[in-house]
């Protein structure tokens, strides 16, 4: 066991110093490739280049230089299809590679314009936290007692597609479940007594939304809005009726089993959507943090069974025209919507797509730059 253990780290340093090796000689050989392209000697830089790109001996960084380089050479010695293609390999190598007139030639600058490499669709995951705002439309109640909402804390976990317009512009689309919890608590009902209610429910929700971003830097900020059909897959509250005695000295609580509220709420839904956060990039990808709010549009109470039974309960008596929860808790749906404000963090892996450009306008454009140039 001791001698394979040996023997592995043997081959591990072997292949290690070779590869050192091999990234030291490809450097040097980058280096007289630059010596001779400064010097004029361009139509064999190709050649001197070869052996490190066709073994694939070039860290990442020496690719892009490499090509970098055969780009200009091809350039200068009329062979644009060849500079083309070792434009297109280097934005393979870096896809966010930026040509600019501070560090390269106007040519290469130029010939940058005719290639993208914004992926057209960037894929995320996420997860998070949220708190649901209850809000209330109309107050239904048997009796003038009044009801007040507390923030309860929920998570929701999913991911999303962006369509990439440009480079800043996108169109998105994501699919979250979601797990809110709100509480509502309705005091001085007959004069004295309090009814809590404690609701969880579990919901799908398909966010599509336009987003602008910004395109540069390590850390990216960015914003979006747009609207989302949410579908609600299940609801169950615990409720808790505390009896109160006029003189407060004695409570008497009643409290059961949580019930399913699912056939008292509308299954689909409507919200507003808005938001933004904050992508940190890590090598290709991006590590992101995401404050979104979603206002909900719709009622969310079922008004045409707010009193029923649930049909779906063979355990109620037939002819019981009350739901359980209205006869042993007297309690009844208000009309109401539900707000949620979520966190979430996740990870994008932008598929990048190194390609020409079929209407290169930025070429032209700066084409018209350069002959005025000239011709001044």
């Amino acid at each position: 066991m001791h001698l394979k253990r040996l023997l592995a780290g043997f081959f591990l340093i072997g292949y290690l110093s070779t590869a050192s090796a091999q990234t030291n000689e490809c450097e040097q050989t980058l280096s007289q490739a630059s010596e001779e392209f400064n010097a004029g000697h361009f139509y064999g830089i190709p050649a001197l280049l070869k052996t490190c790109i066709d073994r694939n001996n070039f860290t990442n960084e020496q690719r892009v230089r490499a090509y970098l380089l055969l780009c200009q050479a091809y350039l200068i010695i009329d062979d644009p299809i060849a500079a083309e293609d070792s434009y297109l390999k280097l934005l393979r190598a870096d896809p966010e590679y930026v040509a600019t007139n501070e560090k390269d030639p106007i040519d290469v600058v130029y010939l940058s314009k005719k290639f993208t490499s914004t992926p057209i669709f960037t894929p995320h995951v996420r997860i998070g936290g949220n708190t649901s705002l209850f809000r209330t439309i109309h107050d239904i109640n048997t009796q003038t007692a009044p009801l007040k909402s507390i923030l309860k804390p929920g998570y929701q976990f999913g991911g999303g597609l962006d369509w990439n317009i440009n480079d800043k512009i996108s169109l998105c689309v994501d699919g979250i479940f979601s797990f809110k919890s709100f509480k509502t608590v309705r005091s001085g009902i007959s004069d004295n007594d309090k009814l809590t209610v404690t609701e969880n429910q579990t919901w799908f929700d398909v966010p599509l939304y336009i987003k602008y971003t910004v395109d540069h830097g390590q850390i990216r900020p960015y914003g979006y809005i747009g609207g989302a059909v949410n579908v609600l897959l299940g609801s169950k509250a615990s409720m808790e009726l505390i009896n109160i005695s006029p003189s407060e000295e004695s409570q008497s609580p009643s409290q059961g089993q949580d019930v399913t509220l699912t056939y008292l709420r509308r299954i689909t839904n409507r919200s507003l959507v808005m938001g933004g956060g904050v992508r940190y990039k890590i090598g290709k990808d991006f590590l992101f943090a995401d404050l979104r709010y979603m206002a909900g549009f719709s009622n969310l109470s079922n008004k045409d069974q707010i009193y029923k039974p649930d049909p779906k309960q063979a355990q109620n008596p037939a002819g019981l025209v009350m739901n359980p929860e209205l006869t042993r808790y007297r309690q009844v749906d208000s009309m109401f919507r539900l707000d949620n404000l979520s966190l979430s963090v996740g990870y994008v892996r932008p598929l990048y797509n190194p390609r020409k450009i079929r209407n290169a306008r930025g070429a032209k454009i700066l084409s018209k730059k350069i002959r005025k140039q000239t011709k001044e």
